[in-house]
């Protein structure tokens, strides 16, 4: 994924968030297959769904088989300001993430407005993922409001329990601790649901296995969760 030496800061992927491995519903398989396949028919796409419904993972694997292209993980940059958005006309294809974080700020606003602007002048694929659609999210800018609701729009909808299942068992094999299958039914049944949730436990054992040097286990889990 080479970058222009003009871009202003270094947009890394996970190498491990492939299109192999991830996890959709049924509803989502049209998505799934655009984005695999590389053939957009529009410039624009509007990807919606709530917290741990797989949009960064889909975003990152899009990118990944992409020569020129870059992911926005706007979580990790939105403390960097607008500034971060600047030149990214000139890429092929270009995922923007989460921006319903930048929404209702003047100036992220009017440089999204822009950007949008260019990307569709040059014809750089635009890929942009929020927790709402377009017309829920609040703007400041009615113009940006209009371009984000005119492109292709696609809800990313939650897994059901055998879809979450599988998705977890994958989060702990790509962060390199294959969990047995009743640990990750135990997990599952005394968390959240969400898969946001979810992955948060998965990270926290991770980091306490690691400094413990101990196997995840029920009773490993059990102690740690206070479950």
């Amino acid at each position: 994924m080479p970058l222009s030496s003009q871009l202003p800061f270094n947009f890394t992927l996970y190498n491990e968030f492939t299109f192999e491995n991830i996890v959709v519903t049924d509803e989502n398989q049209e998505l799934l297959s655009i984005l695999q396949s590389a053939k957009l028919t529009d410039f624009f796409y509007f990807i919606w769904g709530v917290e741990g419904s797989g949009k960064s993972h889909l975003l990152q694997a899009s990118c990944a088989q992409q020569e020129n292209s870059a992911y926005l993980p706007l979580k990790v940059f939105v403390e960097e300001g607008e500034h971060v958005l600047e030149n990214l006309d000139q890429l092929d294809w270009l995922c923007i993430d989460d921006v319903h974080l930048v929404l209702s700020k003047p100036a992220w606003e009017e440089k999204l407005f822009s950007l949008f602007n260019a990307c569709q002048e040059n014809a750089t694929r635009l890929i942009i993922t929020s927790v709402l659609p377009p017309l829920e999210l609040n703007f400041v800018l009615d113009d940006l409001k209009s371009r984000f609701s005119s492109g292709v729009t696609y809800q990313l909808h939650e897994l059901n329990e055998p879809g979450k299942l599988l998705a977890l068992k994958n989060r702990a094999e790509l962060s390199g601790m294959p969990l047995k299958n009743e640990v990750l039914n135990y997990i599952y049944l005394r968390s959240e649901r969400s898969m946001s949730k979810l992955f948060a436990v998965l990270e926290q054992l991770d980091k306490l296995s690691l400094a413990e040097k101990r196997k995840i286990t029920i009773p490993f889990v059990k102690t740690i969760m206070q479950w």
